[in-house]
């Protein structure tokens, strides 16, 4: 029997707000507001947009040795290396060194205690958390005391610090823990859109109080899942249940820069023997962008084929770029796929030439040292 979406805290807020709300791993979530999709992916490009992404999960694991011990078995990361106030991206690995899930790990002091703060996915709640318990008994998961916002866009620093004394020099993947109202919030310059930005985590009570004072900045406002999506998708971010999942390793997914390499060749670790070979051969897929050559929509599910009608991948995720003003996908084709021939997507019964590409479709703009890169 299928539950019944469940909702995020401030449900009531983005309704009042115009928010058009559907059901989302697991949640009722805005998948847009009354200005549209494309209007708010304009303006996390340009100026700042706010994402309620309190759907997801939020845990903090002691930081001490038998707890990375029983993590590292699945995180290929050196947790020890990790540096206090610094994020990474990793994953949780099966024994196949499939994902399980990706995620961001961060290496935080949270209320005079040292601390693992994870932010993973809201589809794998479950089987992440099964993994935590198992790994730190004493773990605890914070989603339900606090929402978790993005703020992002070119001017999310000039907006935030309005409300929040954040340093300037505050780089991407940097965390800290800053006062508001004489609360603890934690703040990490990340999230998932290609642009400069911050996640916010924050108490469930003063979550509507602290949103109305960023609604208040000029040229900001509240963005649902679909920009959110087509902002992802342009900056070449991998989606969970999409381009990753148990079946799909890092190495498959293009994304070797993730893994520790000293890692991968510690025994304890779930399918490093795999994940070494993998990277010494090759692997049977790679993961490629691609672009409608004309007004057709590239969708995911659609076959791509090769100049003598072979099928030799899939589309994995698909949209309007707002940027490009032409439809977009990621997808994973054959590694013997002959690039120097045209590529073929199946739209509608229909046999269409595409273009591929490299990913990301768009410069990533990333608040680094010495100046925005990515």
């Amino acid at each position: 029997m299928n539950q019944l979406p469940l909702n995020i805290p401030l449900k009531k807020f983005h309704e009042d707000n115009g928010a058009k709300m559907i059901p989302f791993a697991g949640f009722n979530m805005p998948i847009n507001y009354t200005t549209g999709i494309i209007n708010e992916h304009k303006i996390v490009r340009n100026h700042c947009g706010i994402f309620d992404v309190s759907h997801m999960g939020q845990i903090l694991i002691d930081n001490n040795e038998i707890n990375i011990k029983n993590l590292e078995q699945y995180i290929p990361l050196n947790l020890k290396n990790l540096k206090k106030n610094k994020s990474n991206y990793t994953f949780l690995l099966n024994e196949n060194g499939g994902i399980i899930d990706d995620l961001i790990i961060s290496n935080i002091d949270f209320k005079g205690k040292s601390n693992f703060y994870i932010v993973y996915n809201a589809s794998r709640k479950n089987e992440d958390e099964e993994i935590f318990l198992k790994c730190a008994p004493s773990a605890k998961t914070i989603y339900n005391k606090n929402c978790l916002f993005a703020i992002q866009g070119p001017n999310s620093i000039n907006v935030l610090e309005n409300i929040i004394e954040i340093p300037k020099d505050m780089n991407f993947l940097d965390i800290n823990i800053f006062k508001y109202e004489k609360n603890e919030v934690i703040v990490s310059r990340t999230g998932y859109t290609g642009e400069d930005g911050f996640e916010i985590s924050i108490l469930i009570e003063q979550s509507e109080n602290f949103l109305k004072k960023i609604l208040k900045s000029k040229d900001t406002m509240l963005c649902g899942l679909g920009s959110r999506d087509s902002l992802r998708l342009e900056a070449g971010l991998s989606l969970y249940g999409h381009e990753l999942n148990e079946n799909i390793t890092p190495v498959d997914a293009g994304l070797i820069w993730a893994l520790d390499k000293e890692r991968l060749n510690d025994k304890k670790l779930n399918g490093g023997n795999i994940l070494i070979d993998q990277i010494k051969k090759k692997t049977s897929k790679k993961k490629i962008g691609i672009i409608s050559l004309n007004r057709s929509m590239l969708r995911e599910g659609m076959n791509l084929l090769d100049n003598k009608n072979n099928i030799i991948g899939k589309i994995t995720s698909g949209c309007f770029s707002p940027n490009l003003n032409k439809s977009i996908a990621i997808g994973y084709v054959n590694t013997e796929t002959n690039f120097k021939n045209e590529i073929f997507c199946e739209i509608r019964n229909k046999i269409e030439l595409v273009k591929k590409t490299n990913l990301p479709f768009i410069k990533k703009n990333y608040k680094k040292k010495g100046g925005n890169n990515e």
